[in-house]
């Protein structure tokens, strides 16, 4: 009897120990352990080039946003379908500074069906995901995004 008294004692006193401190750490007496954070990892953006896919991805979804009228698009479809060889190669500066250079090379075809600056062309592609034509392959990059720009309407008459 007595050693179920003091079992029965030294419940209750445990009990009231864990609620004293469970409510101690309620009113800020107890530092509560924040859970660890894991370490952040590194968040690539989607817009940064990191890849060659990405770099020619870069080039394509930049010749869409100059299509702005169907006669445009269809011009770009056109020009897709007749190319289908585009490469993208890096380049490191000595600077530091990377960039892309995404190239279609239909030279090889002798069949080529299309116009005849659409065989080579090649653009510029920054990490930040910008693209610019190229002056290499006698700038035919800039010739398509003319005609580009012509059927959509954006080109402006001369003052």
């Amino acid at each position: 009897m007595r050693n179920r008294l003091k079992l029965t004692l030294a419940t209750v006193l445990l009990a009231a120990i864990v609620l004293i401190a469970a409510s101690c750490a309620d009113f800020g007496q107890f530092p509560v352990p924040q859970p660890t954070e894991p370490a952040e990892k590194k968040v690539v953006s989607p817009t940064t080039v990191t890849t060659a896919d990405r770099a020619i991805l870069a080039v394509y979804e930049h010749l869409l946003s100059l299509a702005q009228s169907a006669g445009a698009k269809t011009y770009l479809a056109e020009f897709y379908a007749a190319g289908d060889d585009w490469r993208a190669e890096q380049k490191l500066f000595k600077d530091g500074t990377m960039l892309w250079y995404v190239t279609i090379d239909m030279t090889g075809i002798a069949d080529f069906k299309g116009r005849d600056y659409w065989r080579q062309a090649e653009w510029i592609v920054y990490p930040d995901g910008k693209v610019i034509p190229s002056n290499r392959l006698r700038a035919n990059a800039l010739l398509i995004e003319a005609d580009l720009n012509k059927l959509s309407g954006a080109e402006k008459p001369a003052p």
